[in-house]
């Protein structure tokens, strides 16, 4: 598996990097932690032009201190991860949202890795985040790190993890299960597998509303739908962990409500480290329009939130 690990120096950053470390990637895999060096345009701030050369240096002195950034990164990845898995360093250059694109594309990253900086839901839609531009345009899968609340940066690295797995039954939802099914977990990890059910619409007072029966039964059919698709979940899991020493513990439970609301909310009261999903592969103005459920959940859990999308066809 090729993991791009996206840095910038900042405590967010830093929490991605811990994130990498201590989670268990498959046998092989390798992470490739980048930084981009991106110099202020000088005119910005300066009534006259800078000289070239003192451009120059000052693009020279970008590239350094993200050199520097991914020298760091690296040492604090070794002391979690050791050698359990390889990891390398590169500096880009250009805008950070473009080049770590361009980068997962060219290398061929099954994952991207990056960390946020907790803006609020105006803020993030007015600054343009690197971790939103990726998580929209990335044709990989996608892993947004977020410190929880609670727990912070005290935590026990290789301890068990608490995985949040929401499932749809759609092609995306199944690849999400064995995204996180696949993975060797901690000893003592859980994974609690949800469903929402969304029902379209309610009875209204309305003369001509159809009959109070007719939502019943429409209810239950959904419920049904999804208990056989948390049910296959959960049997893919054990037979993943079928030859385990230590099988996951594992728990489900399908849901009535709005699905981004309902993933949200059970993360939190849950305790949930990750919070895995497929992602149905929108993208930019599309994504906007119509309201995806994916980057819903990554721009407001309360930890971290991995979007699994399926490889693009050539």
């Amino acid at each position: 598996m090729k993991i791009l690990l996206a840095i910038d120096g900042s405590e967010a950053s830093i929490a991605a990097v811990e994130e990498a470390a201590r989670t268990p990637w498959p046998e092989g895999s390798v992470v490739r932690i980048v930084s981009a060096a991106e110099a202020p345009f000088p005119t910005q701030e300066w009534s006259a032009p800078m000289p070239s050369g003192s451009y120059e240096e000052w693009g020279r002195m970008f590239v350094k201190r993200s050199a520097e950034t991914t020298a760091q990164a690296m040492a604090r990845f070794g002391e979690i991860a050791g050698a359990r898995t390889e990891a390398r360093a590169k500096t880009l250059k250009g805008d950070p949202r473009t080049a770590i694109l361009d980068e997962a594309e060219r290398w061929g990253a099954d994952l991207i890795i990056v960390g946020t900086h907790g803006y609020n839901a105006l803020e993030r839609l007015w600054l343009g985040s690197v971790s939103r531009a990726v998580a929209s345009h990335a044709k990989c899968s996608v892993q947004i790190v977020r410190r929880r609340k609670v727990q912070g940066a005290a935590r026990n690295y290789g301890k068990a993890m608490r995985i949040l797995l929401a499932v749809d039954g759609s092609e995306f939802g199944d690849a999400a299960v064995e995204e996180i099914a696949d993975r060797l977990w901690p000893p003592g990890s859980e994974v609690h597998v949800i469903s929402a059910i969304h029902l379209p619409f309610v009875p209204g007072p309305e003369v001509w509303a159809l009959p109070e029966s007719y939502y019943f039964k429409l209810e239950k059919a959904e419920r049904e739908r999804a208990e056989s698709v948390v049910n296959r979940a959960i049997a893919r899991f054990r037979e993943c962990g079928a030859s385990r020493e230590t099988p996951l513990t594992l728990t489900s439970e399908v849901v009535v409500g709005r699905p981004a609301e309902t993933i949200i909310g059970i993360a939190e009261k849950w305790g949930a480290d990750l919070v895995a999903l497929g992602s149905h592969g929108y993208r930019g103005f599309t994504r906007f329009l119509l309201g995806s459920v994916s980057y819903a959940v990554a721009s407001h859990a309360p930890c971290s939130v991995e979007i699994v999308r399926i490889p693009m066809q050539s």
